[in-house]
């Protein structure tokens, strides 16, 4: 079975690297992180890495949201799972990003909820 590759895109440097290292150590996943939209952005037109899902920040400094929709645009990205994972509650954003998205508020519990719903999405 080829490993699952996942963006990770969080411009909070200790969620970022607990989140990698859980997804990697405890899943098996491939991580490719980001810390900002742009930076993420500039990996995918450049790369055009292989995904099978994207864990993406709303807030964030560099195009946070728009990194989901530049995955919809791609025809390369426009179906893989997409999971926002934020401090924001769903009355402090537009809902209309959550299209086609899954949304995960950062709370205690909550990468133990990113880890089951990839499992049951990706495998």
């Amino acid at each position: 079975m080829d490993k699952k590759t996942i963006l990770l895109v969080e411009d909070d440097t200790v969620i970022r690297q607990s989140l990698k290292l859980m997804l990697e150590a405890s899943c098996g996943y491939k991580v490719i992180e980001a810390p900002s939209g742009a930076a993420a952005i500039n990996i995918l037109s450049r790369e055009k890495p292989v995904l099978d899902a994207a864990i993406l920040d709303i807030m964030m400094t560099g195009q946070g949201g728009s990194v989901g929709d530049y995955l919809r645009k791609q025809e390369q990205y426009d179906i893989i799972l997409i999971i926002y994972y934020t401090g924001l509650n769903k009355n402090q954003f537009n809902n209309k990003i959550l299209e086609g998205a899954l949304y995960v508020h950062k709370e205690a519990g909550s990468i133990k909820k990113l880890e089951r719903i990839l499992k049951e999405q990706l495998e």
